[in-house]
């Protein structure tokens, strides 16, 4: 990802070319298009054998873009490396549900190793939080979430929500919040806030208190510590002493092997603009500490619905995308572009059925364009997930399906849409990286097969740095 380009690229929108590139793209690119584009890929590998075929890509577009991500991947792949791959996605109710990427986890994980659960956060941060890996969220009501909050039309709040912006607060004596991670875990680091108010809180793993944690400090930062804990799953919980305020971002779930760790950061409701309304400074340190090879921004959906204009939606994408420039030049960027979203239509709608028509939002394919030009321009691989669903009204047919693969609102999936989409997006990246290996005279390496969607709860429609570790061997103190 080059700054200079999204310098440019800012300076295009604000002179009203948004409208211009994104009609360029979304002529240039059409699902027909992309089979009429493998075909020729495997015509030309055919007439010409001497020269290696690429591996189909599907909608992944500029792969070149991913080529930190590729080389971490080589590493863990050949035995080399010295950390594991990390994958932050910020998005919406998409990535928050954590199906799409639990699938795409799973699937990384099973062909590359798994490295960890990666972020979560504690609690309930919001009353259908659930991720893959973890059961029995809850909180004491003494612990409350903040993440911003709308006064008169102006956001309020200093911005410093940790990494999936939102956290819990208290200044109450025994408040708790915890969860049970099913996934293996030996490694748990909690990441907080430290400041002048600050009250100090018990890390409780398993039951026992292993390690007390203090955040009044002189200035507010980002603060880290974490404990060695046999490999295996675990109840996580925090409890505070209620000498001060403690605010708590979630916990980092690793384990004591190199491979693929994949972080689901969405909120519900939430728009790219959203992450403008965090502290700049404070995201950028909560981003250096994942140190990410790969950066996902996940949007278009709730922008579908909203009023605003392209060119407005797209400057406030490009204003994320520099955020996270700056904060970690050297990862790989990639936009996910929103899935299939459809919306009511006069009879003559050619996706409808017996009395109830459906069409795809026009909205939803003017964003899909305008990101995959956005992408381009900032050097970032896009992929498009309106085409790896089959293109438009395949949203409205897939409610109809037996099973359904979309919920009834046509804007949100089942668990097995949402697994489709997973595993086509792990499958493509797997693709695209083994073609890279190729291309670098790299041994081939075998991707695996697709694998099931994550079992979760009911499926319900979402509406300067401090760190302090340590890795003392796992000790329990009853409490």
């Amino acid at each position: 990802m080059h700054l200079r380009r999204l310098v440019i690229l800012g300076a295009l929108f604000a002179c009203g070319q948004a409208t211009a590139l994104g009609e360029h793209a979304r002529s240039a690119e059409t699902p027909k298009a992309t089979k009429l584009a493998a075909t020729a890929a495997t015509a030309s590998a055919s007439a010409a054998p001497v020269v290696p075929a690429p591996l189909a890509r599907g909608p992944l577009d500029n792969t070149a873009a991913l080529r930190r991500f590729f080389q971490a991947l080589a590493k863990v792949d050949d035995g080399s490396a010295t950390a594991d791959v990390r994958i932050v996605q910020f998005g919406d109710s998409h990535t928050a549900a954590d199906m799409m990427t639990g699938t795409a986890r799973r699937a990384l994980q099973a062909r590359f190793g798994d490295g960890g659960r990666g972020f979560l956060e504690l609690g309930r941060p919001w009353r259908t939080y659930w991720q893959d890996g973890l059961r029995g969220p809850g909180m004491t009501r003494s612990f409350h979430s903040e993440q911003g909050k709308l006064d008169h039309g102006r956001f309020v709040g200093d911005g410093c929500y940790g990494l999936g912006g939102v956290c819990l607060v208290t200044s109450a004596r025994d408040a708790r919040a915890w969860t049970e991670i099913v996934a293996p875990t030996s490694r748990i680091e909690v990441d907080y806030w430290t400041q002048p108010v600050g009250g100090s809180f018990d890390l409780v793993v398993d039951g026992a208190s292993v390690l007390t944690i203090k955040t009044r400090a002189t200035t507010p930062a980002s603060a880290f510590q974490s404990v060695v804990v046999p490999d295996g799953p675990h109840k996580v919980e925090v409890r505070t002493h209620g000498d001060g305020e403690v605010r708590v971002f979630g916990v980092n779930l690793d384990r004591d092997r190199n491979g693929v760790v994949y972080d689901a950061l969405g909120i519900n409701g939430a728009r790219a603009a959203t992450t403008l309304e965090w502290n700049e400074p404070h995201m950028a340190e909560q981003l250096r500490h994942q140190a990410p090879d790969l950066v996902v921004l996940a949007y278009g959906t709730n922008e579908s619905a909203d009023t605003e204009s392209i060119d407005a939606i797209s400057r406030q994408l490009v204003a994320a995308l520099g955020r996270v420039a700056r904060a970690v030049p050297t990862a790989s960027c990639l936009l996910l572009g929103p899935p299939d979203r459809a919306v009511r239509t006069p009879d003559d709608n050619p996706y409808g059925d017996a009395g109830t028509f459906w069409a795809t939002s026009p909205r939803i394919e003017q964003i899909v364009a305008a990101e995959r030009a956005i992408a381009g321009a900032a050097g970032c691989a896009f992929y498009d997930q309106l085409a790896a669903m089959g293109g438009p009204g395949t949203i409205a047919a897939w409610a109809e399906a037996e099973p359904p693969r979309a919920r009834p609102d046509r804007t949100h999936l089942t668990r097995d849409g949402y697994a489709m989409l997973g595993n086509a997006f792990a499958n493509d990246l797997m693709a695209a990286y083994a073609a890279w290996r190729v291309e670098h005279g790299l041994p081939p390496k075998d991707p695996q097969g697709p694998v099931p969607a994550p079992k979760g709860p009911p499926e319900e429609v979402a509406a300067p740095q401090t760190t302090s570790s340590t890795s003392a061997p796992f000790t329990a103190t009853p409490l």
